[in-house]
């Protein structure tokens, strides 16, 4: 072996092809779903882009790297700088918190067990924080790159996906009762399939669906009753939620398990940073980004009387709703209800978010206002109005200021 002789030249082995770095594979994600590879600091809309790539970019790079990552998450850091930054950060987050999983899923669960899927979301969290407040054992359903987040410390795993029907069978085995909390918001059949497969292997106990004031349509008049009828037209969205409710008394009705309950939810708010994404991108999104950029926000002229705006319950309203709902004698067995903490205008809502962001914007009212924003309904909310009563910090003023803040 001459290169082990004094004074030989030993020629450098060839270098391993270099990893892609987080760049490169945000790049590389913009350029197969908008047509180009753009610059490191392009911009996802000026790109093309809109909220369906946003959802599917979302999947292509949380699949890949995987960590955590929404299609709101696109939204909020629009460049392939700003992005690859998040990845970052999240994957360090992750190597950090790996010593603070859940117990993994692990043959019987202890009695009692409530298996609640959606944990790491906005609802999810308020409703496993409540869960485990109240000392009551829970298996969550996350996908496996969330399942080392922090708060579900305490809780048992159930690695799975709404899109994996194996798992979600695997996850409801055993179990005591059921919270479905977990929604794709855009692939419907998806969400209605992980429906059928959680009721498949659904064994009895309390089985609490959160669904969606969507599932109303447009109803008639302006009062909503709980579990009145639907008025066209109905959201895809809405009609998906409609069909689960339907599979979930249907399934209930023939095989005796039980109690079911459906309980049909508005906007959420809440300081977890899903809600905090909502807000900015959601059905609230144009009203937002109208009054961080100073402009009109347009609202639309209605008559003497005339009252548009929105429903919304607190996250921890809802998730004391939902615990007493998946109690064996809950309230609401075997009904449809309604969990509203109040009604605010779009002119308050509007007039608080300028505050709130110190903008320039003002409200304005014109018969040319996006008509989606016509929104007379008030929804009745009496079943759970005990669960629902807001606590201080509860009001929508301070739960508002808190997601913009």
């Amino acid at each position: 072996d001459r290169g082990r002789l004094p004074g030989a030249v030993v020629p450098a082995a060839a270098p391993e092809a270099a990893r892609p770095g987080p760049l490169d594979l945000v790049r590389a994600a913009f350029g197969e779903l908008l047509g180009s590879v753009p610059p490191a600091d392009g911009d996802f809309f000026a790109l093309g882009g809109h909220s369906l790539v946003a959802v599917q970019l979302a999947e292509r790079l949380r699949t890949r790297v995987g960590v955590p990552l929404t299609g709101l998450d696109i939204l909020e850091h629009r460049t392939p700088r700003a992005l690859a930054t998040l990845l970052a950060s999240r994957e360090e987050e992750r190597r950090a918190a790996l010593t603070h999983t859940g117990a993994p899923l692990s043959g019987e669960p202890r009695t009692g067990t409530v298996l609640l899927t959606g944990a790491t979301g906005g609802v999810g969290a308020a409703v496993l924080q409540e869960l485990m407040a109240q000392g009551r054992p829970v298996r969550v359903l996350v996908r496996p790159e969330s399942a080392h987040l922090p708060a579900l410390h305490g809780a048992e795993i159930a690695e799975g996906d709404l899109a994996d029907l194996d798992s979600l069978q695997r996850a409801v085995k055993g179990v005591d009762a059921v919270i479905h909390a977990a929604c794709t918001f855009t692939e419907h059949e998806t969400d209605v399939a992980a429906m059928r497969a959680l009721l498949d292997g659904w064994s009895g106990g309390p089985f609490v669906f959160v669904s969606s004031i969507d599932a109303y349509g447009r109803p008639p008049g302006t009062e909503v009753t709980e579990g009145g009828p639907s008025g066209a037209p109905v959201s895809a969205y809405g009609q998906a939620k409609l069909d689960c409710e339907r599979m979930l008394f249907e399934t209930a009705a023939a095989t005796g398990h039980g109690p079911a309950t459906v309980v049909r939810a508005p906007i959420v708010w809440g300081p977890h940073h899903r809600l905090r994404d909502q807000l900015r991108w959601g059905s609230t999104g144009d009203l937002y980004q109208a009054a961080l950029a100073g402009r009109p926000i347009v609202l639309p002229a209605g008559g003497e009387g005339e009252w548009n705006g929105a429903a919304w319950v607190h996250s921890a309203a809802l998730a004391r709703a939902l615990a007493v709902c998946a109690l064996p004698d809950g309230p609401a067995a075997g009904r449809i209800v309604n969990a509203i903490t109040g009604h605010v205008s779009w002119a308050e809502f509007g007039t608080e978010l300028i505050r709130l962001l110190g903008s320039a914007g003002t409200v304005e009212l014109s018969p040319d206002a996006d008509p989606e924003l016509r929104r007379p309904w008030h929804y009745r909310a009496e079943t759970l109005a005990a669960a629902l009563r807001p606590e201080p910090g509860e009001d929508w003023r301070s739960v508002l200021a808190a997601m913009v803040g």
